[in-house]
């Protein structure tokens, strides 16, 4: 299978990909089937080892101001945890183990294939220009002045959603 940019998983896929992890298939061999990346699959493993049930034996404690415990208490009304289990999450986050998705990242990723798509065009004009000088064949004026003042569209398109 072809590896795909910024695919999202179905859940039909995952507890595949689950059962596949549990039957030791290599972690590089399942980012190349699903056509994700391997921080993908980590991230889902990282997740899905977090719902397990653990043993708990450590404790940590930590003193905080009265600003980053308030700071702290917001973070986990919005996420809908309790305190113990946000400051566990933001913890991990911070050693590297835990990932969290931004509210974002979808719109990212649409955007991404978009410019992808852009550039992939752009590319082909381009092959065809090359190509068409090679055989001799002369490009008017009045396509590259159209294909110049798409682009430069594009970039001020790109500069207004800064």
């Amino acid at each position: 299978m072809p590896r795909r940019k910024f695919s999202r998983l179905t859940n039909e896929q995952k507890q595949t990909l689950r059962g596949e992890l549990d039957a030791k298939v290599p972690v590089t061999e399942l980012a190349k089937k699903y056509g994700v990346s391997r921080r993908t699959i980590y991230n889902l493993k990282n997740r899905w080892d977090e719902r397990l049930p653990q043993s708990r034996s450590k404790v940590l404690t930590v003193r905080v101001s009265t600003e980053d415990m308030e700071r702290l208490d917001a973070l986990a009304g919005e996420l809908n945890l309790s305190r113990a289990d946000t400051a566990r999450r933001v913890l991990l986050y911070a050693a590297g183990v835990y990932h969290i998705e931004p509210p974002e990242a979808g719109e990212i990723a649409e955007l991404t294939k978009e410019v992808s798509a852009i550039g992939r065009n752009v590319n082909q004009v381009v092959r065809a220009m090359n190509a068409a000088v090679q055989r001799g064949q002369k490009i008017p004026r009045l396509q590259l002045d159209q294909l110049a003042h798409q682009l430069h569209q594009i970039a001020r398109d790109n500069d207004k959603t800064r």
